[in-house]
C-alpha cells in the first residue's frame, strides 16, 4: 500500500466542491456492507465430492471470449487459456523467464540465435505427444498475417523462416535482430503452444493443450466455464484440484455475498471497502500480490486534439496520481508515470510527474485553448474500476479547464467496438516485463499500439536496446525509450494497483500472479 498520506473520498469532494461527483461515485463505486447484499444463486455444476474450485473473475464474460490462444485478449480468455495451455517459459516472481515446456535455452555469441531444449514426456489432452513440430507450428501461426493474431508484434524480431525444428525436442530461433532477452519474448498472452495443424475453427471453441486442466464446457459470453483435472499432467502432484469453474458475477455485492455464503471459493478484485471485513471474517480472508493492474486512458496521438503534444502534456499534468490511487484503489498500489511499466521492474524508469494545474492551463493556452478544452472519453464497466477511474479523473481534469465527457458503452462489445478504435478510451494492462510491454504497445507494427505511437527512430532505439550485450548500456537504452514515451506518448497512467483476491479460508496454495498468466496448478481445498 502506498505510504503517502491518503485522501478520503469525503475530503476530495469537500475540498474540490464536487457535490455531483458523490452521486456518480456512489452509483459506480463498491458497496461497504456486503453482508446485506443479495446472495447470488450459484448451483454446483460438478459433483461436490470432488475438490471443485469456483473462481469469480473481475471482468465480465463477453461474446468476444475465445479458447484460441492466438486471440487471447479478454479477462475470461486469460484465465481459460492459462488453465488449458502452456508456454515455452513462464515468469518467476521478479518477471524473469523460467522453464515450462522448454527445459533450457542457450543463445549464440550475439543473441541473434537461440536454441531451446524441450521437455520430454509431455502430452496434449488428446494423448498426442508434444514435440518441436508443435512449437514451430504455434509460432508460425502467430506470425501468419492470414491468422492476424494480436500477438504477432511481440515476435517482431522473428519471421517464420527463422523457426526450425532441429529434432523432436530441439527448436532453434534465428532472429532478424539480436535480442539478449529473447526468452522473455516467449512469455506473452498469445504465445501458448497448440497442436501442430490445429485450425482457427478447431481452436475457437474447443481446447487441446498440455496444461493442468481440460476444458469441459465453454460458451462465449456465458459462465460458468468448466474444467476437469488433467490426470496425465506432466508435473507430478499437480493440479491439486479435481475441477475448476470460472464464473462472472457482475455485481460486486453479489460476488462478495456468494463468497461469504460458501458458494464460491475465490473472488478477484473485491471492493476495497470490503477488505477489512473479508480479512477478519470467520470463513474468508484476502491474499495480496504487489504487482497488478494499471488502469489508464489512451489518447491516439494522430487524432485531434491529441495530435498536439501540449494537449497530451496538459492532460498528464492535470492528473493527481496520488489522489487517483487513494480514491479509486484506497491507496493499495504504487504510483506510475504515464507508461504501464512499474519503476520497480528491471529497466524501469524512476520518478513521477507532478500534479501541476497551472502548468496544464499554460500548455492548453499555448495549444490554442485559453478557455479550456472539451473531450470525450469512452469507457465501460467491462472491468472493475473502469468507470470510477474515468469519473475521478474527470474531476481532476476539470480543475485545469478540461471538460471530460464520459461516454459509457456496453461491456459486451467494448473490446471489439471501442478499444483501439476511439480517439480516447479507458484501457488497462497487468504487469509485464519492460521489454514485453514496450514491444506490445509501442512498436510501429504492434497490433495493440492503441495510442498510434509510430516512430521509426524509436523502433530503431528499441532494437538497439535489445541487441546490446552490456547490461548497463542496455538498461540506459531501454530507459531512454521509456522516457520518450513518458514525455511524448498518449497514455495517462497514474498507478499500478496491487492484485487482491478474497478467498474462503479453506483455500490453500493460491497467490494471484499480478500478470496476465494464472497458475491454477497449486490451488487446493483443505479438509
Amino acid at each position: 500500500m502506498s505510504t503517502k498520506r491518503k485522501m478520503t473520498r469525503r475530503q476530495f469532494l469537500k475540498t474540490a466542491g464536487f457535490a455531483a461527483m458523490g452521486a456518480t461515485l456512489a452509483a459506480c463505486g463498491p458497496t461497504a456492507t456486503p453482508t446485506t447484499a443479495p446472495t447470488a444463486q450459484i448451483q454446483p455444476t460438478v459433483a461436490k465430492a470432488l475438490k471443485t474450485v469456483r473462481f469469480v473473475m473481475s471482468g465480465k464474460a463477453t461474446s468476444a471470449d475465445t479458447a484460441d490462444p492466438a486471440f487471447n485478449n479478454t479477462s475470461h480468455d486469460g484465465r481459460l487459456i492459462s488453465a488449458v495451455y502452456e508456454q515455452l517459459a513462464q515468469f518467476d516472481e521478479s518477471l524473469k523467464a523460467t522453464p515450462s515446456l522448454a527445459e533450457s535455452w542457450e543463445p549464440n555469441a550475439t543473441g541473434g540465435e537461440w536454441t531451446f531444449k524441450l521437455r520430454q514426456g509431455v502430452t496434449f489432452h488428446n494423448g498426442e505427444k508434444f514435440t518441436s513440430k508443435d512449437v514451430v507450428y504455434s509460432y508460425r501461426r502467430l506470425l501468419d498475417p492470414n491468422v492476424a493474431s494480436p500477438g504477432a508484434g511481440n515476435l517482431s524480431s522473428l519471421d517464420s523462416d527463422g523457426i526450425e525444428a532441429v529434432d523432436d525436442y530441439t527448436v532453434r530461433f534465428k532472429l532478424k535482430q539480436p535480442n539478449v532477452d529473447f526468452p522473455l519474448s516467449t512469455v506473452f498472452r498469445q504465445a501458448y503452444i497448440v497442436p501442430d495443424g490445429a485450425s482457427n475453427d478447431d481452436l475457437k471453441a474447443t481446447a487441446n493443450g498440455t496444461g493442468p486442466f481440460k476444458l469441459n464446457k465453454f460458451t462465449p459470453g456465458e459462465t460458468p466455464t468448466l474444467f476437469v483435472k488433467n490426470e496425465n499432467y506432466w508435473q507430478a502432484g499437480f493440479p491439486k484440484a479435481d475441477a475448476l469453474e470460472l464464473l462472472s458475477i457482475p455485481e460486486a455485492p453479489s460476488r462478495i455475498a456468494a463468497l461469504q455464503a460458501g458458494q464460491v471459493e475465490i473472488v478477484e478484485d473485491p471492493p476495497f471497502t470490503d477488505l477489512e471485513a473479508l480479512k477478519s471474517g470467520s470463513d474468508t480472508t484476502i491474499v495480496l500480490q504487489p504487482k497488478g493492474n494499471m488502469e489508464l486512458i489512451a489518447m491516439q496521438i494522430d487524432q485531434p486534439p491529441f495530435d498536439d503534444n501540449r494537449v497530451r502534456l496538459a492532460m498528464k499534468y492535470a492528473m493527481d496520481r496520488q489522489g487517483m490511487l487513494d480514491l479509486v484503489a484506497q491507496g493499495y498500489g504504487t504510483l506510475v508515470n504515464d507508461i504501464p511499466i512499474s519503476s520497480t521492474l528491471e529497466y524501469g524508469v524512476r520518478g513521477v510527474r507532478e500534479h501541476d494545474i497551472a502548468r496544464a492551463k499554460q500548455l492548453l493556452s499555448e495549444a490554442g485553448y485559453p478557455d479550456g478544452l472539451t473531450v470525450k472519453v469512452v469507457v465501460s464497466d467491462v472491468q472493475a474500476r473502469f468507470v470510477e477511474f474515468a469519473t475521478v479523473y474527470q474531476q481532476f481534469a476539470a480543475e485545469a479547464g478540461i471538460t471530460l465527457e464520459l461516454d459509457i458503452r456496453p461491456a459486451d462489445t467494448y473490446w471489439d467496438v471501442v478499444w483501439l478504435k476511439e480517439p480516447m478510451f479507458v484501457s488497462a494492462y497487468i504487469a509485464r516485463p519492460t521489454d514485453g510491454m514496450l514491444a506490445l504497445l509501442y512498436l510501429s507494427a504492434a497490433d495493440w499500439n492503441e495510442i498510434h505511437w509510430r516512430n521509426k527512430d524509436w523502433d530503431d532505439l528499441f532494437a538497439q536496446a535489445r541487441a546490446t550485450l552490456d547490461y548497463d548500456q542496455r538498461k540506459a537504452l531501454y530507459q531512454q525509450a521509456q522516457q520518450q514515451i513518458v514525455d511524448e506518448g498518449g497514455h495517462l497512467v497514474p498507478y499500478m494497483v496491487s492484485t487482491i483476491n478474497a478467498t474462503r479460508k479453506n483455500v490453500v496454495g493460491w497467490l494471484p500472479s499480478g500478470t496476465p498468466y494464472h497458475d491454477f496448478r497449486p490451488i487446493d481445498l483443505a479438509s
